[in-house]
């Protein structure tokens, strides 16, 4: 490695024992450590060797660098928890991939083990292990830049391995060989496989070409806009090979370019559409009183009434933090965290899903690029902010009073500056573009569970609610809503901080309370000196005498 010579020369020692292990990399969907710690290795080398070409990891570095610069570092390096915050918030913006592992709440699962590892169909353990890892190799002081960017092209290769493994199960089945060059009908069977495939999570178990077309046959009748997906992958083919007539052949290499250019583009091009008219539905029910939210009863009322599916039972919705329950007469759905939560994502891989955009991490990188440090004072922070936009929001803007007191309050119980990647800055920006940015709850009180993982945890038989469920709870609601009077209109607000940096979460009280406090006391303490005095100058001639007397 750069910084270490010793590390290098154990890189390549390892590396020449390893190297070998890459063949079969995944086999039914499943690495180990070996494999992961090869294909790391391969990066590492590839960094080292002289003549190598390293534009792929310097395009990476450049990529990164924006968020890297922006997050607290120490030495130039950033800790385990920084490096998979960056990580996160580059596969999300870059490719719409919400890699399993590297969610906030998902270091819990570090210390798995093999074997547990080989049970798990989504490879959320990964990322972790490698990372600790080339950790290892640094004698834990931390990640540079470059190393971040070693661990992004090593979950890159890995999910590109994964693709090409799906093509050949596609090639396969419909019984071609890989030495066979195609024609862009036969391609077109070929990629709409591989999209059922990819559809699916890698469940594919039709063999030869009839029980394929069946297949693609139940997709066309049953499957949600699947024309408007075939005619995407025929956009898709006709832009990277823009020269592709119905005469062209393909090679199995071009269609390969052809399957990383739909996992590039699906999140972007595909699911942002269908999330963006999610959110849509959501916001034509919104609360009068709160912005943002949709009152539970609405929600429900929309599942039973309508094609969308909004029929979560409340203790699943409190789990995954979509619920706010911070009004005791009525609750509701916090309409960006339910667009992001997880029964909205499509679990596409073994290594990620794609989930709903947070509209609010486009607003963090506008933020981050006009700042210098990850600690920013309140008031270039409101100005940067004051001209920021988003889908509902317009600017300029100004701001109100309670909203820009709030951030001055965050940066004074933090020495004057507001730590742009704490949960308070996170708060206030939900407070602010409520409709973008995701309420961030206490860290352990929620958490990001598939249905299938709420149902063996809950031992509740289904994650969703029924028809008569549904009905009841709003009956109780509007009786609660009867007794209880109007709305409350204010969003939650907590004074919980939690930083990148791992250190104790502080508990905050409001600044403008403690100065109430510190006046009353200064108050009370000005008014009882002015007392003894006025008693003193009536009394205190007297008393001397008796006193002395």
């Amino acid at each position: 490695m750069s910084r270490s010579t010793i590390a290098a020369i154990c890189i390549f020692t390892v590396l020449v024992s390893r190297i070998e292990c890459t063949n079969s990399f995944l086999r039914a969907g499943q690495v180990n450590e070996t494999d992961l710690e090869s294909q790391l290795l391969s990066e590492l080398a590839s960094f080292m060797r002289p003549s190598a070409d390293n534009t792929r990891l310097q395009t990476l570095e450049g990529d990164l660098y924006q968020i890297f610069n922006a997050v607290p570092k120490e030495n130039g390096t950033a800790n385990h928890h920084v490096v998979r915050y960056v990580l996160h918030r580059h596969f999300v913006a870059k490719h719409g991939w919400f890699i399993r592992g590297l969610e906030p709440d998902g270091d819990h699962r570090d210390d798995s083990t093999e074997e547990s590892h080989a049970m798990t169909d989504l490879q959320e353990w990964v990322p972790s292990y490698l990372q600790r890892f080339l950790e290892q190799l640094n004698t834990n002081k931390g990640l540079s830049l470059r190393e971040v960017a070693v661990l992004a092209a090593t979950l890159e290769d890995l999910i590109h391995k994964e693709a090409v493994e799906r093509l050949e199960l596609a090639w396969r089945a419909l019984g071609f060989s890989q030495d066979q060059e195609l024609y862009s009908s036969q391609v077109k069977k070929v990629m709409e496989t591989f999209m059922v495939i990819y559809d699916s999570g890698g469940k594919f178990d039709a063999e030869g070409p009839a029980e394929v077309q069946e297949r693609l046959n139940f997709y066309a009748k049953h499957a949600k806009d699947w024309l408007q997906t075939q005619a995407w992958l025929r956009r898709v083919r006709i832009e990277v090979f823009p020269d592709s007539g119905g005469a062209s052949k393909f090679n199995f290499s071009q269609v390969v370019r052809l399957v990383e250019e739909v996992g590039e583009r699906f999140a972007r091009d595909v699911n942002d559409q269908d999330c963006s008219k999610l959110k849509g539905e959501l916001l034509g029910v919104e609360s009068s009183k709160r912005i943002g939210r949709v009152r539970l009863s609405d929600f429900y009322k929309k599942g039973l009434h309508s094609h969308w599916q909004f029929n979560e039972k409340k203790e699943y919705l409190r789990t995954l933090g979509a619920l706010d329950e911070s009004d005791p007469a009525q609750a509701y759905i916090i309409v960006s965290n339910y667009v992001a939560s997880r029964p909205n994502c499509l679990v596409c891989s073994n290594f990620y899903v794609v989930c709903c955009r947070n509209e609010c991490e486009d607003l963090m990188a506008q933020i981050e690029a006009g700042a210098t440090s990850h600690l920013v004072p309140p008031g270039q922070l409101l100005r940067m902010i004051a001209s920021l936009t988003s889908s509902t929001v317009r600017s300029p803007r100004k701001l109100s009073d309670s909203i820009m007191d709030k951030l001055r309050e965050v940066a004074v119980v933090n020495g004057g500056k507001v730590p742009i990647h704490g949960r308070l800055f996170a708060q206030w920006m939900h407070h602010a573009f409520p409709r973008e940015c995701p309420y961030p709850h206490e860290a352990g009180t929620t958490s990001p569970q598939t249905p299938d993982e709420w149902m063996a945890s809950s031992g509740s038989s289904t994650h969703r609610a029924s028809n008569a469920e549904m009905r009841e709870h709003m009956i109780d609601e509007a009786a609660r809503r009867f007794e209880g009077g109007d709305e409350d209109h204010e969003l939650p607000w907590t004074y919980e901080e939690e930083l990148l940096t791992k250190r104790p979460v502080v508990k905050l009280r409001p600044w403008r309370a403690i100065l109430r406090k510190l006046a009353f006391f200064g108050a009370a303490g000005t008014m009882m000196t002015m007392a003894m005095l006025y008693w003193r100058s009536i009394w205190g001639e007297d008393s001397r005498k008796v006193h002395y007397a």
